[in-house]
């Protein structure tokens, strides 16, 4: 398998209207072209993208027609229907089918269950399909995209996985505090991270933030990220990226933009210096106790389409 690069682009906002802070709705082509270009063209090899992103697979697979260099580091996600008399193993191998013929390629880095519900509800047999598509050379990798530690214990009981996406952030450190992530380390896991700046809420105003649930239990966590933020010179997504970046066991961090500036914003941020063990310790003790499931009340609200 490819190894991913540092950075991965989200591709969610090429299929469908994402993220809290995004203004811009979903590009059009054109755009979403110029942006997997910028990416490509400045070091990043490797893309997220999934069968529920909207059509995200389709333009990927449209670009890649145009684009002349190696084919990137691909991970997509599947999902499976709860009805207990589907029958998984076709179910998932008409997913990743279609994955790949809208991708336009013969086979992905990686692949993920999109929703960690699907494994508890459908358990070894499930598991037993998803390496059904590693052994017919679909892919090189299998695991499942998590929200909880409870979700990672559930996928560590299957040895076929070897890959998982989190969320984590600033904000969100539950599973580095619980030593999860030292643990997937362990067991020599690709761990891809996302929501690593939630949604774009770090970005956001807090003087302009008007929804009660944010006023509570974000605005005062974002005001105080730009203080230390700016008492190390540094900007908010500088000090978010460098935080996750050098977390032991993190391989790669996905990063969704809306523009081909932003693309090449995300990817400049990765320079920035490695945090000292003082502000570590900051972040960890000033962040331990983000109440994340109310704040992802408000992140998790559609998004009105355009």
């Amino acid at each position: 398998m490819k190894k991913p690069s540092l950075m991965t682009i989200g591709t969610v906002q090429l299929g469908m209207n994402y993220g809290i802070a995004n203004e811009n709705g979903k590009p059009d082509e054109e755009k979403s072209f110029r942006m997997l270009r910028a990416a490509f063209e400045n070091g990043v090899h490797s893309l997220d993208t999934a069968r529920a992103y909207g059509n995200s697979e389709e333009v990927i697979g449209r670009f890649l027609k145009t684009w002349e260099g190696e084919i990137p580091h691909i991970t997509t996600k599947i999902r499976v229907a709860k009805d207990p008399s589907c029958n998984i193993e076709a179910h998932v191998m008409n997913s990743i089918e279609t994955s790949l013929e809208k991708l336009g390629v013969k086979k992905v880095d990686c692949v993920l269950l999109h929703n960690s519900v699907d494994l508890f509800d459908h358990c070894e047999k499930l598991a037993t399909a998803m390496e059904k598509i590693v052994k017919c050379g679909y892919t090189d990798a299998i695991g499942v995209s998590v929200y909880t530690r409870e979700d990672i214990e559930e996928m560590l009981r299957y040895p076929q996985f070897t890959a998982t996406q989190v969320p984590m952030s600033i904000f969100d450190q539950r599973l580095i505090a619980s030593g999860t992530v030292s643990r997937l380390k362990e067991q020599n896991y690709t761990v891809f991270v996302r929501s690593v700046f939630l949604q774009g809420l770090f970005f956001l105003n807090p003087d302009q933030i008007t929804d009660p649930i944010l006023l509570e239990h974000a605005v005062p966590k974002i005001r105080l990220l730009r203080e230390i933020a700016a008492a190390e010179n540094m900007s908010v997504a500088q000090l978010a990226i460098a935080f996750m970046r050098d977390t032991a066991g993190v391989t790669s961090l996905v990063l969704g933009a809306d523009t081909p500036e932003q693309v090449r914003e995300n990817i400049s941020y990765f320079d920035a210096p490695a945090l000292s063990s003082a502000v570590k310790e900051t972040l960890q003790a000033e962040f331990a106790e983000v109440d994340i499931p109310e704040i992802m009340k408000v992140l998790s609200r559609p998004k009105p389409q355009n």
